[in-house]
């Protein structure tokens, strides 16, 4: 017999899968009014910790216009109000066609079911990388 899947496991999953069709619309509806996301590293042009804006809409369009974005899911783990996805992001390259592949650790506090606060945890100089399937799977030996 299956674990049961939790109200907010299923609506993380469900945003990653708004976030692969391009569907801002029904991911802003998992969100609260209140919802940030910090990503865990210092960016390319020097900013420590960067954050989603006042303007979050305006922003998952920027963000859900990738195409052909798939998430190869690891591992979940869950405990009260609290989600943590370690994953694989992979998406074309839109010029170039090669696949960026990223391993990726997402946690995110959630209120009522839905996100309130997220914290995205990468090495941004492996996200820059085409790394095959191959060189990915060395890190889940």
């Amino acid at each position: 017999m299956g674990k049961k899947i939790s109200k907010n496991v299923k609506n993380v999953l469900a945003i990653l899968g708004d976030e692969i069709r391009g569907d801002v619309s029904s991911a802003y509806r998992k969100l609260t009014a209140d919802y940030r996301m910090t990503w865990m590293y210092k960016s390319k042009n020097g900013v420590l910790f960067p954050r989603t804006g006042k303007n979050l809409k305006k922003e998952m369009k920027e963000v859900y216009v990738i195409k052909d974005r798939k998430y190869d899911i690891k591992n979940i783990a869950e405990g009260d109000n609290l989600v943590m996805v370690e994953m694989v992001e992979s998406y074309p390259d839109p010029k170039t066609k090669k696949v960026y592949r990223t391993p990726i650790v997402i946690v995110l506090e959630m209120k009522n079911g839905k996100i309130r606060r997220g914290r995205h945890y990468c090495d941004p100089a492996i996200s820059y990388l085409y790394l095959s399937k191959k060189q990915i799977q060395a890190g889940y030996r």
